[in-house]
């Protein structure tokens, strides 16, 4: 019998900057310092271990694998609030252009260390998930924010429609993600703003009900109707090429 190593079923979660590549170079630097700083500083206010975390870093983002024993409602929800006032912070003082603006997927999953980074569906489905282009469009369509956030299924219905959280289902708006094998509804939360008064953000028809995979029948949360159906392109490596991998 084939038993891998380090398999277990941990929250996962990735940020991305908006904006890296169309910076110069001592942006670049400051937006990478500035990244980890506002992470550093969620998780001690949180009392979470970043140290001890599994993290792939690239740049301007980062995949992280949690440890067994830190909370996935605290992390989707008072780590976010955290994250989102850290941001503010280190924005302060600069021009519009100039802010650090995140993006962040939630998912919770199996993520294996491998050579190139990470295995397994897991870390897959998160990258599809921050990659995708409501999540892009909110945040772009949000000039006063700095984070905008999107959850996977599984996070939705259990964390957030199991009312483990102080955030509450109306919140969020609910697309459905194409993107190579990933075909799923995600569910976005604009920090600050009204993700349902942005509008759609690209043409496109709502999807037959029938289309829909079958959520989990014990959860059942109210939100907005899912509206449109989005081919999700992925721009550059998405789990495998790393610039740093920290254990």
């Amino acid at each position: 019998m084939n038993r891998m190593k380090g398999f277990s079923r941990r929250p996962l979660f990735s940020v991305d900057a908006e904006g890296y590549g169309r910076s110069h170079p001592r942006r670049q630097h400051w937006m990478q310092d500035a990244i980890h700083h506002v992470l550093d500083q969620a998780a001690v206010e949180v009392g979470f271990e970043r140290e001890g975390w599994q993290t792939q870093l690239a740049g301007d983002s980062a995949f992280s694998v949690l440890g067994a024993d830190e909370s996935e409602p605290v992390l989707v929800d008072d780590f976010v609030r955290h994250l989102d006032s850290g941001l503010r912070d280190v924005n302060d003082g600069r021009e519009a252009g100039a802010r650090l603006r995140l993006r962040a997927a939630f998912h919770y999953g199996v993520a294996v260390p491998a050579r190139g980074g990470f295995s397994d569906r897991g870390a897959v489905e998160t990258a599809r998930i921050l990659d995708c282009k409501p999540l892009r469009e909110a945040l772009r369509l949000s000039p006063a924010a700095v984070l905008a956030t999107a959850v996977s299924r599984e996070v939705f219905h259990t964390v957030i429609g199991g009312a483990y959280t102080t955030l509450r289902a109306e919140e969020f708006r609910e697309y459905r993600v194409r993107s190579k094998e990933f075909d799923d509804a995600v569910w976005i939360r604009v920090l600050g703003g009204d993700v349902h008064a942005l509008g759609p953000v690209d043409a496109g028809e709502p999807p037959a009900a029938s289309d829909w995979p079958a959520a989990p029948a014990q959860t059942p949360v109210a939100t907005q109707k899912t509206e449109q159906i989005f081919e999700a392109p992925v721009h550059g490596p998405v789990i495998g090429i790393m610039n740093q991998y920290r254990s």
